[in-house]
């Protein structure tokens, strides 16, 4: 009976040590606050977690509060006394002024088994220097120019627009008078104050926009909620290169 009772004590022993054995995540900071960066800039910041535990630790996922904000994370099991790393960077563009994200870590095998990392920081609007005013935004320019045009080739400009008035705005629509031209600007959603956008044209095929004599003068127009001048006017202008001609025998 005494065997009995020994034999229960060592096996309850064993249990209870084997329920605490488990892997601890120990991170060396909690929070980080990038300071000031310019809009558009992407920084990272490197977490670094210590097993501090007696068992492995696996990272089951890490999820951001924001897309703005994307994480890389060691995968494989984090061995007690060794490092693993989660990788954050916040994109910044068109997200000017203060913010703070949060990043969920879940774990398995580890205490605790939720953490939650933080980045603060601010983000200093992008400006458009010695650009062109049309109301209450400005853009770097409101007509490019190209010329010779192969005509069977692509082109591509992008136009920087920057809110320059004091309230957010819209884009309500693009119109366009030439077919084959492809308009991409943030319609879904408010401009704010200070930001800068991209209004990018694409014509697949220059030839589908010159005229009889080669030329071509693509005219774009934006709708906006902008009370000084609703209508903003772009341009994309040039002219084919003179097709080859192939001289005949005789």
């Amino acid at each position: 009976m005494r065997f009995f009772y020994l034999l229960v004590f060592f096996a309850l022993t064993l249990a209870i040590t084997r329920a605490q054995a488990q892997g601890v995540l120990t991170f060396d900071t909690l929070e980080h606050d990038f300071g000031a960066m310019a809009e558009g800039e992407t920084p990272t910041h490197t977490f670094v977690f210590t097993n501090t535990g007696d068992q492995p630790v696996r990272l089951a996922a890490v999820r951001p509060s924001c897309g703005c904000t994307t994480p890389e994370y060691t995968t494989d099991p984090v061995a007690p006394g060794t490092q693993g790393e989660i990788v954050v960077a916040y994109n910044s563009q068109g997200r000017p002024g203060d913010f703070r994200k949060s990043i969920a870590v879940e774990a398995e095998g580890a205490e605790p088994r939720l953490t939650t990392l933080r980045i603060t920081g601010m983000v200093t609007p992008a400006t458009i220097q010695n650009g062109v005013t049309q109301g209450g935004v400005q853009f770097d320019t409101e007509s490019y120019a190209i010329e010779a045009v192969a005509p069977e080739s692509e082109i591509a400009h992008t136009f920087k627009m920057q809110n320059t008035s004091t309230r957010p705005l819209r884009i309500e629509e693009v119109r366009t008078f030439v077919d084959g031209v492809s308009v991409t600007a943030p319609t879904t959603r408010p401009i704010f104050a200070g930001e800068v956008v991209n209004i990018e044209v694409l014509i697949p095929r220059a030839a589908t926009v010159a005229r009889p004599d080669g030329t071509f003068d693509v005219a774009i127009v934006l709708a906006t909620t902008d009370e000084l001048q609703p209508s903003k006017s772009l341009r994309v202008r040039g002219s084919l290169a003179p097709r080859e001609t192939t001289a005949g025998t005789q």
